[in-house]
């Protein structure tokens, strides 16, 4: 409740604000075993990657939790990112998300990452591999405009700790402001994207949606 003052500081009423619609973003720590597991992978194989405009990497194959070694990173990853959308849009019973695209990113001090949003898919999520204390990720307010033509402060900024999973809708556009010169080591995430699969729709409906 916040308080609605009339004059000279003396509260007459309390004012009570709805917070309609928020949008969910899911952080979870994640067992250390998997990092392990990653920087083994990535130690032991040859990955290119293409520069983006604000100097991180991105490696070039967009299936990189496809590879064998990297199962059992893949299954946490789809299971975590499959609880997030049970509890945040309660779907039909067999409907369930799965990973399309994965990719690695680097960054290292002084590089960013611009603003975007993940186009043709549900669910996305960043995995911080390896990270250092003063890592962020920005997310915008998608309703920054919701006064007009004001321009306020609409950044929410999470820690990128080492081990630590965000999962958000797709939508949400998010970014990256340049790396600290003050961060040890390298910044090193997996990012991926979701689609759905299942059956769409009420029950008995003739347009009942099937996905694969």
């Amino acid at each position: 409740m916040l308080p609605f003052v009339i004059k000279d500081g003396e509260v007459k009423e309390s004012m009570g604000i709805v917070e309609l619609f928020p949008t969910p973003v899911g952080v979870i720590q994640i067992d250390e075993v998997l990092n392990k597991n990653i920087l083994a992978f990535l130690n032991s194989n040859k990955i290119n990657y293409n520069k983006d405009i604000g100097g991180n990497a991105i490696s070039v194959d967009e299936n990189f939790l496809d590879n064998d070694e990297l199962s059992d990173v893949k299954q946490v990853l789809t299971d975590s990112v499959n609880e997030y959308f049970k509890i945040t849009a309660n779907p039909n019973p067999d409907v369930e998300l799965y990973i399309t695209i994965s990719f690695i990113n680097v960054l290292e001090n002084g590089e960013s990452h611009h603003v975007h949003h993940h186009p043709n898919s549900i669910v996305s999520g960043v995995f911080y591999v390896d990270s250092h204390e003063e890592d962020t990720i920005s997310f915008i307010n998608p309703r920054c405009d919701m006064f007009g033509n004001f321009n306020f402060l609409h950044d929410w900024i999470i820690p990128a700790t080492t081990g630590r999973l965000i999962l958000f809708p797709s939508t949400l556009k998010h970014h990256i402001v340049p790396r600290p010169n003050t961060c040890k080591g390298t910044r090193i995430s997996i990012s991926f994207n979701t689609w759905i699969k299942g059956k769409i729709g009420g029950t008995g409906r003739k347009d009942t949606l099937h996905l694969n």
